[in-house]
């Protein structure tokens, strides 16, 4: 028989059985196992609370991307129709609270627009991602200061809200300085419009130009100056129309100034994309025709010096203003449109510096818009003002 050997320890009556040291294994390894669960059981309650806190931090900065996003498109929205309300050819601004007579309304009126990129009345929700967006209530115009002011500045706010989570929501706005561009010789000038000179033998052919006032006027120049600086040539003026008149006094004014008031030319070119009026141009290519505006709706046909001037032909007509911007390299410095020939511009053609040719049988038609019905101020400038930009 096999007898385990134990170890008793004591004194007296009293004794103490030591059992050997892998007989205490167990127990120890079980407690050790126990801590290391809870151990797990603890790690995985915070890892699974930050998966979901990051989920939900996740899901907000979506929602934020979303409606931002969603009032960012609804504000471009309000900013393009106002300048469609502005130059779409006819005289209706947007409908002000206060129903004043148009170009009138006073401050702190307001007008509201829905959001309808189709142009069909019909209602329609801004997707971004996974959420639809609403207008709450709509895209506002607040006028702050009068209509008629030059420039006016107008707030333009957009608020939107989650069609499925009406909790989510963003409103933004901006401001814009709104004002007309032009002077009235831009489309109540002389049939034609020299900045400086009209060099002698430049003018071949017969073109025609009908006007009772000023046929052909300078910026401060004239022909009574007696220096030679206006050859008429062969031009055939028919209603009397003086030539070589000066349209002002004032010997720093030039060209651009004077038909385009203060804006520049930067803006005149980015106009050109939203208005149906103005006409930016810088392909080489001549104009062969078509027509261009009308009596009521005069347009602007700006050529930029890198178009070298080209000439209108084949039965082209224009009503309004025909700008060539003389060609920076050009010596002397100015435009030759000789060439042209078989065009009708009922209104103004102003050249940059010198005529250096025209020949064949345009003809140019004085015409006073203001008189016609039109507006003699057809585009209105709208940039956003600077600093002015608000979220909230």
């Amino acid at each position: 028989m096999d007898i385990q050997q134990s170890n008793w320890r004591g004194e007296g009556s009293t004794a103490i059985k030591v059992l050997p040291y892998k007989d205490q294994r167990g127990a120890i390894a079980l407690i050790i196992t126990v801590i290391l669960v809870v151990i797990a059981s603890l790690s995985s309650l915070v890892v699974n609370k930050s998966a979901i806190e990051e989920q939900k931090r996740s899901g907000i900065d979506l929602r934020n991307k979303e409606v931002y996003a969603a009032a960012n498109g609804a504000l471009e929205y309000g900013v393009y129709q106002l300048m469609r309300e502005y130059n779409d050819g006819d005289s209706a601004t947007p409908a002000w609270s206060g129903a004043a007579a148009e170009g009138e309304a006073a401050q702190g009126e307001t007008a509201t627009i829905s959001y309808d990129p189709q142009g069909d009345t019909s209602v329609t929700t801004l997707v971004q991602d996974i959420d639809a967006f609403g207008l709450a209530p709509s895209i506002t115009f607040t006028l702050l200061t009068a209509e008629n002011e030059q420039p006016s500045i107008i707030e333009i706010s957009a608020p939107v809200v989650g069609v499925a989570e009406s909790h989510v929501t963003k409103t933004v706005s901006v401001r814009v300085l709104r004002a007309n561009l032009g002077t009235p010789s831009m489309f109540d000038g002389p049939p034609l419009i020299v900045e400086d000179c009209i060099a002698s033998g430049a003018v071949l052919g017969t073109p025609d130009i009908t006007s009772d006032s000023v046929a052909v006027a300078t910026i401060t120049d004239s022909s009574a100056s007696g220096d030679g600086c206006i050859d008429e040539g062969h031009f055939l003026i028919t209603g009397g129309g003086a030539v070589g008149e000066p349209i002002s006094t004032d010997p720093n004014l030039d060209l651009f100034t004077s038909m385009f008031g203060a804006i520049s030319e930067g803006t005149l070119e980015g106009l050109a994309a939203d208005s149906s009026n103005l006409y930016y141009v810088t392909d080489t290519a001549n104009w062969t025709g078509g027509e261009y505006g009308s009596l009521t709706d005069p347009v602007i046909i700006y050529f930029d010096g890198a178009s070298g001037c080209p000439t209108l032909n084949g039965g082209i007509i224009v009503y309004g203003l025909i700008y060539y911007e003389a060609p920076s390299d050009s010596i002397p410095y100015g435009c030759d449109v000789e060439g042209t020939g078989g065009a009708i511009v009922y209104g103004s053609v102003a050249v940059e510096g010198d005529l250096l040719g025209m020949n064949a049988n345009i003809e140019l038609v004085e015409v006073d818009f203001t008189a016609t019905g039109g507006d003699d101020l057809p585009i209105s400038v709208i940039s956003m003002l600077p600093g002015s930009w608000r979220d909230f």
